[in-house]
């Protein structure tokens, strides 16, 4: 973070491209050449090409919390609000931070023996949106439920779907450009997944 900025940002958009790929396939010498700096500045800061990986998914972590955890509001008193007001952050920050979020996503399925730790800790950030349904539950007005309906097992189930939902946009466009193709398709992401949370209202709610 010593680097001024501009000279930073370039670095930074430079390896996350690379690093698309994957890892192991990555190469510090396309990184400096994007980047229009020399080899032996990237290494002064940077140490190795593991470092600088781990600088990027930290840098990536960091973008997460400012752009959409923190910006979170857990006042709704209807679980069906609070989840729609975190597809529409999410929706901000994809298209705000478009390669951000493919590098975290291709980081988050690389299999390279070498980033372990560096993904375990990613892998642990990434759980956090359970964290996150967790506390909105507790904000949750339980009244707006059917009487027949066990609330806990309707959390979860509702937890279960918007869960699968999610991991399922992950998964049809593995080895895309997944920042790119959300930009493209996710106000018909939102269109869906807005039916879903109609249907779940119908089901539990009064």
């Amino acid at each position: 973070m010593a680097l001024d900025e501009e000279k930073r940002e370039r670095i930074i958009n430079a390896a996350m491209h690379e690093f698309l790929g994957g890892y192991k396939k990555a190469s510090t010498d396309v990184i400096v050449r994007e980047a229009g700096i020399s080899k032996g500045l990237l290494f002064h800061y940077f140490g190795t090409k593991e470092r600088l990986y781990n600088f990027l998914v930290d840098y990536g972590k960091e973008i997460i919390e400012r752009e959409y955890i923190n910006l979170l509001n857990f006042k709704f008193n209807c679980i069906f609000d609070s989840l729609w007001q975190m597809s529409l952050l999410k929706r901000d920050l994809i298209i705000q931070f478009p390669d951000v979020f493919d590098f975290l996503v291709s980081a988050y399925v690389d299999d390279t023996p070498k980033i372990r730790e560096i993904k375990d800790n990613l892998t642990g950030h990434m759980n956090m949106q359970t964290k996150i349904i967790e506390k909105i539950h507790q904000s949750v007005d339980y009244s707006l439920f059917r009487d027949d309906v066990d609330t806990q097992l309707a959390m979860q189930i509702i937890t279960w779907a918007v869960q699968g939902y999610s991991q399922s946009k992950i998964t049809i466009t593995t080895g895309e450009k997944l920042g790119a193709t959300a930009r493209e398709h996710y106000d018909a992401f939102l269109e869906e997944f807005q039916k879903i949370l109609d249907m779940l209202k119908k089901c539990f709610y009064k």
